[in-house]
This record gives structure tokens, C-alpha cells and sequence, in this order.
């Protein structure tokens, strides 16, 4: 994995992450806290070859971005490789979003990687999952908002000819708090089960044409995001900018195909549904040979 040391250019990222615990706590809490880490998506475009080499590549707004992440991000990038579900004589050309991860490693410096990556082109409409009505937007916990805790669940969403949802779990809760395991866990479910609490009420249009048409069910990506801005929490930092959180583990299921399974969750940009890109999947690791 390709990675890159940095001296102090960005301050020290884990102070952001405010803890859930009391003084009793503070010990086990620590250990805790030291699994965050710091954040940062970077969106572009890729253009991959036939033979599934890189053909190249650009970045959104780069002057907003660190010298060290576009750095991080070149190397990383060149050493990729993709496998192709059709033949094709074509340059493929995809949206991408990356998730840049920052860790301390002491006396100030940090170790950058790209951890994780997520691929998806808006296409027509008829060929892809999209909402069907306005969806019912999961109620943030009462028991969440006293204990002042955030974060963002990913769900795996499997949804039907019919464009029900016929299965739902939460793949990944990320928080932006830190406590004892115990009391991350219950948050993390907390946030979860008021995701797919609404999550059984919504309904999508399926592709009408296109290579999915015949499918027998659709999966799709959904984030929910769970903040506290406007309710005495700072606004969240814009583009190009560290945002600390303590990741949750991953969980899959059986039906989520290769699209999906290939890329990270936390790694999707924005608040809509994705369904992955199915004309290629990532076969070297995501952080580069």
C-alpha cells in the first residue's frame, strides 16, 4: 500500500473527536479514540483502457487539495488495474470519489493513504435505480441527540421487480464521537435501526432498458447522514478539508453483487443512492500495488 508521511500540516486531527464517556470511562474510552482517524474526500473522473490499465485521470476542484494528497493520489492511481465485465474497444470513462484517511503516527506526523474508492456514472434514468417519491427521511433518535452523538450509516439496500425494498442492512455506521466499545456499539445501533426503519418505506423506480432490465432485484448504496449542525456543533469543514470520525466495522450480504461489494462505503460522496459501476471492478488493492 502506497503511503506518505507528513509533518503537522493540517493540526492534530484527532482533537476534533469529542468523547461520550465519564472521567470512570476515560481509560477504556482511550483506546477507543485512538482507532479514529482523519478523513477526507477527494471526487474526479477516471478513464480506464480496454486492457483495464489507467488511461488517466483528473480531479475536482485540485487547488482546494493538499500537495501531499494529490501526491498520495497520483501514485496510487498509476499502479491500478481493472477487470472488464465485457470486451470493449473503447476508453471507459467513470465518476470517481476516494476516501483519503490521515493517521497519526507521533512527533507529528501522519501517514496519508487512499483506503478506500467508490466508482458510479449518472447515466440514462430508464437503465438505472433511481428514488421513485419522496422518501421518508429516517428520524434522528431522541436517545442520539441527548447523548449528543452523530454519524453516517451506509445501507445495503436490495430492492425488487416491483421497487419495494425487500431487504435492508446497515453495511458500515460511521460516528463522530468516541466512547467505551460498548457504548459505540449501541449508538452505531441506535443510528442503524432508525436507517432501516425507513428504509422499509421507500420505493424506487427499475431500469426500464438496458442491460438490467431482466434483472430479478436491484442493490443500491444509501447513506443517512445523522448531524447535530444547528444544534451547537460547528458546520462541517468544506472540500480539501480533514473531518475526524471513528469508523465502524464493514458487514455485507450474500446479494450484493460485484459492483458494490468492490468499493468502500464510506468512500461514496453526496447523500444519493449508487449502484456501483458493472462495467468494470477494481483488481489490484484500492491503496495501490
Amino acid at each position: 500500500m502506497k503511503r506518505q508521511f507528513a509533518v503537522v500540516m493540517f493540526g492534530w486531527l484527532l482533537v476534533c473527536a469529542t468523547t461520550l464517556v465519564t472521567a470512570g470511562e476515560a481509560k477504556t474510552a482511550e483506546a477507543v479514540r485512538k482507532t479514529a482517524q482523519g478523513g477526507m474526500l477527494v471526487t474526479g473522473a477516471i478513464e480506464v483502457n480496454p486492457d483495464g490499465s489507467l488511461h488517466s485521470y483528473t480531479l475536482d476542484q485540485p487547488e482546494r487539495l493538499q500537495p501531499v494528497v494529490t501526491d498520495v493520489i497520483g501514485k496510487t492511481l498509476s499502479s491500478w488495474h481493472f477487470n472488464m465485465s465485457a470486451p470493449t474497444t473503447e476508453v471507459v470513462k467513470t465518476k470517481i470519489s476516494l476516501r483519503m484517511v490521515a493517521r497519526p503516527l507521533g512527533d507529528g506526523r501522519f501517514s496519508v493513504a487512499v483506503e478506500g474508492a467508490s466508482f458510479g456514472e449518472s447515466g440514462n434514468r430508464d437503465e438505472q435505480v433511481s428514488y421513485k417519491n419522496h422518501q421518508i427521511q429516517p428520524k434522528y433518535p431522541r436517545e442520539a441527540i441527548n447523548g449528543r452523538v452523530s454519524g453516517k450509516v451506509y445501507l445495503l439496500v436490495r430492492i425488487g421487480r416491483d421497487g419495494t425494498v425487500q431487504e435492508a442492512i446497515a453495511e458500515q455506521v460511521n460516528l463522530d464521537q468516541y466512547g467505551t466499545e460498548a457504548e459505540m456499539d449501541h449508538f452505531r445501533k441506535v443510528l442503524a435501526d432508525a436507517s432501516l426503519q425507513a428504509a422499509h418505506h421507500w420505493t424506487f423506480n427499475v431500469p426500464t432498458k438496458g442491460l438490467e432490465m431482466d434483472d430479478p432485484y436491484y442493490v443500491a448504496r444509501i447513506p443517512c447522514t445523522f448531524s447535530l449542525y444547528g444544534t451547537g456543533t460547528s458546520e462541517p469543514k468544506g472540500y480539501g478539508k480533514w473531518q475526524t470520525y471513528i469508523p465502524g466495522p464493514r458487514q455485507t450480504a450474500p446479494w450484493v453483487g460485484k459492483a458494490l461489494a468492490n468499493q468502500s462505503p464510506d468512500a461514496m460522496s453526496g447523500d444519493d443512492l449508487q449502484t456501483g459501476d458493472q462495467r468494470m471492478q477494481l483488481a489490484t488493492p484500492v491503496g495501490g500495488a
